[in-house]
């Protein structure tokens, strides 16, 4: 339940920022294509252990609430990735990406498959259902807000 408020503050908190009348017709496609290759993009640079990519595209508001409910803030996710006993990510590969427009703020879900292992060799993976929402600052897509929720086979 708490991952559920996290969203909705989350969105409640984007939504007051977006400038409103996105539009419609090919810019909305144009941005949709362009926030799919945004999730990849900031994925893969997860993967390469890119922390400036991520400092760049993280939005202060920056939350990542992960399987079980353990949340990161920003600073606290980054840290993460900078230490040296960080994830090692073998695999992530976001599919079947859904984008939904809303002004200057987008809700992404999607299927991503996960698979690496922590600092002392134990292995984390499978497949997720990843709910992202970004909001657009400054004339680009910051990620504000993640939860990733296990499909169950």
């Amino acid at each position: 339940m708490r991952c559920a408020q996290v969203l909705i503050l989350i969105a409640m908190m984007a939504g007051s920022q977006a400038a409103f009348g996105q539009a419609a017709g090919k810019k909305d496609g144009d941005v949709v294509e362009q926030l799919k290759q945004f999730d990849h993009d900031w994925l893969d640079a997860e993967k390469r252990d890119d922390v400036a990519y991520c400092e760049k595209r993280f939005a202060e508001s920056y939350v990542l609430v992960v399987t079980g409910g353990k949340m990161y803030t920003k600073s606290e996710w980054l840290g993460v990735l900078k230490s040296p006993d960080h994830p090692v990510i073998e695999l992530i590969d976001p599919e079947d990406i859904q984008v939904h427009l809303h002004g200057n703020m987008a809700i992404l879900i999607d299927r991503t498959t996960l698979k690496g292992h922590d600092s002392k060799g134990q292995e984390f993976g499978g497949q997720y259902r990843v709910f992202r929402v970004v909001i657009k600052q400054n004339g680009e897509w910051r990620a504000t807000g993640v939860v990733m929720n296990p499909i169950q086979p």
